[in-house]
């Protein structure tokens, strides 16, 4: 990761209080992006191999889940998300031919991840997923944003140092 990766972590841990849960750090990508986030489950529509997604829309971004992930597993879904949205990926418009989002995401971009291409490494089809450095920084914002949620607190030295 590159040092303008690193300073946005640093700077989204820098304003977590003490003992910080998900909702802070989603607060925190918030006042960064300048606009609401809301993480919302979805269900209804098949999610196929797709883990969540995020859809940015002008005056709210999306965190989508579906229902019933197990708790750290969702952690890690919501997080990586907002690395997303930490980096600025703008997304693609909505895949509708895997998914059918449109109530959530009309006049939006979607970022998203298919678990068969992450544990199969299959090229994602022309213009439906993020590769290569977005996918590598919102896996890395998860990671330390994750290490920072679990340990319960933020000292002063992660606050400086990251």
């Amino acid at each position: 990761m590159d040092a303008v990766g690193a300073g946005a972590i640093r700077d989204v841990v820098a304003v977590l209080p003490t003992a910080p849960r998900l909702g802070h750090v989603v607060d925190a990508v918030a006042a960064r992006i300048g606009k609401p986030v809301r993480v919302v489950d979805v269900d209804g529509p098949s999610w196929g191999a797709l883990t969540a997604l995020v859809s940015q829309l002008p005056d709210v971004a999306l965190v989508l889940l579906p229902p019933g992930a197990t708790p750290l597993y969702r952690m890690h879904c919501v997080l990586h998300e907002l690395g997303h949205l930490v980096r600025g990926d703008t997304g693609v418009p909505v895949p509708r031919t895997q998914l059918d989002f449109a109530a959530w995401s009309t006049g939006g971009t979607v970022c998203h991840r298919s678990i068969d291409e992450v544990q199969h490494a299959l090229p994602a089809a022309a213009g439906s997923a993020l590769q290569g450095d977005d996918e590598e920084f919102a896996e890395s914002f998860a990671y330390e944003l994750a290490t920072v949620l679990l340990s319960g607190t933020v000292g002063t030295d992660e606050r400086t140092y990251g």
